[in-house]
């Protein structure tokens, strides 16, 4: 499951706070997943100015990626980064944009390999 978010104005020089947020979404996304944390990648840019209907209000863009994700589960995995992005780094939920894509194992490389490769060795 790999999380990217960039976002504006809320985390910058705050890196401590990263850190803890950091491990709040790894652990988040592990639980919804119900995939190992090892399994996590999250990539968080707090570098970039953003504007959103003509605001510069705090916001995240957030895109998640997670094989085999069902289109059924996307509005609770909305709800669950909205409330841990509203409370922990106070975004309006109605700043927080989610995009979500589940690739195929054989669009997805590690190791030298495709995701799909290693899971048939492994079965």
């Amino acid at each position: 499951a790999v999380v990217s978010t960039q976002s504006g104005h809320y985390g910058r020089g705050r890196q401590e706070t990263w850190n803890t947020f950091f491990k709040s979404v790894s652990s988040l996304v592990a639980d919804m997943t119900k995939k190992p944390e090892k399994a996590v990648i999250i990539t968080l840019n707090s570098q970039y100015d953003m504007w959103c209907n003509g605001s510069d209000a705090p916001l995240a863009h957030i895109r998640f990626s997670s094989l085999d994700m069902l289109v059924s589960d996307h509005v609770g995995y909305s709800a669950k980064f909205a409330e841990l992005f509203n409370k922990e780094l106070d975004v309006d939920t109605e700043w927080i944009i989610v995009e979500f894509n589940s690739p195929q194992a054989t669009h997805l490389g590690k190791n030298g390999s495709t995701i799909a490769e290693i899971r048939k060795v492994a079965d």
